[in-house]
């Protein structure tokens, strides 16, 4: 888990579902005897019925919340063929591995682990870099296993929305992608938000493979100190267990009709 991070309190959400779900299980348990019986009618069995779905609706989406359902299948990610790095790190999550050595399984390329808000935008910021070869995105620095985006979402697990990446660095350094990360984040003193998403899974860093990435990193956020009077409070750690995100979070908005094209110079659209 994240050094320092303590787990929040139930989530708007759950709450509300929670709240939900208590009041449906309510109104069955006075009408549904009554139904059995015969004893309802007219608008009465309609209401009856409307428990019974609100009490399913609620229990599914506590279940999807507390990750009991909709785990990523990890050997159904994108793959390489559409320059998608998410299968490959999906076997690393299934096995707890962190790539130390900072790269791939096949030694051709280098891995790097970055978090900048939401991971649609950072990802396609990093696609468009010369030397990226695939990205992935996911969930990282936490203290739950595969979770699911519902339960990053809650930010009771720890993790952080991040891009994982294979690059080439005979065409890329790895300081060059520290430095975009920066360009990303709009105010790199801001806690756990960038731009207008809020939260510890919005929170940015850099989270390194190998000591000479550590040292990259470190010269990266000094400099880049050097630009604001206020602390930067970017993340410098050693990288945890990536576990990819759902596909259709991977390159979302490259399939959204984005360019991912190397050097496109049209702004990244999150949201609209």
């Amino acid at each position: 888990m994240t050094e320092g991070f303590k787990p929040s309190l139930p989530s708007i959400s759950t709450i509300l579902y929670g709240a939900l779900g208590f009041t449906a299980a309510s109104g069955m348990a006075q009408k549904l005897p009554l139904l059995f019986a015969g004893k309802l009618v007219g608008g009465q069995i309609g209401d009856a019925a409307l428990d019974v779905l609100l009490f399913g609706f609620a229990g599914f989406s506590l279940a999807k919340g507390a990750g009991l359902i909709g785990k990523v299948d990890y050997a159904t990610l994108d793959d390489r063929d559409v320059d998608s790095f998410a299968r490959e790190a999906g076997k690393w999550a299934a096995t707890g591995e962190v790539p130390t050595q900072g790269r791939s399984k096949d030694g051709k390329y280098e891995v790097a682990t970055f978090a900048g808000g939401c991971f649609w935008g950072t990802e396609l910021h990093f696609q468009r870099m010369p030397g990226v070869i695939a990205t992935c995105v996911g969930y990282t620095q936490g203290g739950v296993p595969t979770p699911t985006y519902e339960q990053v979402c809650s930010g009771s697990t720890g993790h952080t929305e991040a891009t994982c990446l294979l690059y080439d660095p005979a065409e890329c350094s790895y300081e060059a992608l520290c430095t975009k990360l920066f360009s990303t984040v709009p105010d790199p003193t801001a806690l756990n938000r960038v731009g207008n998403d809020r939260g510890t899974q919005y929170r940015h860093g850099i989270y390194t493979h190998t000591p000479e990435q550590a040292a990259v990193a470190r010269r990266v956020l000094e400099s880049q100190q050097a630009k604001y009077s206020t602390p930067i409070v970017t993340e410098v750690q050693p990288a945890q267990v990536f576990f990819p995100a759902e596909n259709y979070h991977q390159r979302y908005l490259q399939k959204g009709g984005q360019s991912a094209a190397k050097n496109a110079r049209e702004d990244v659209r999150c949201y609209g």
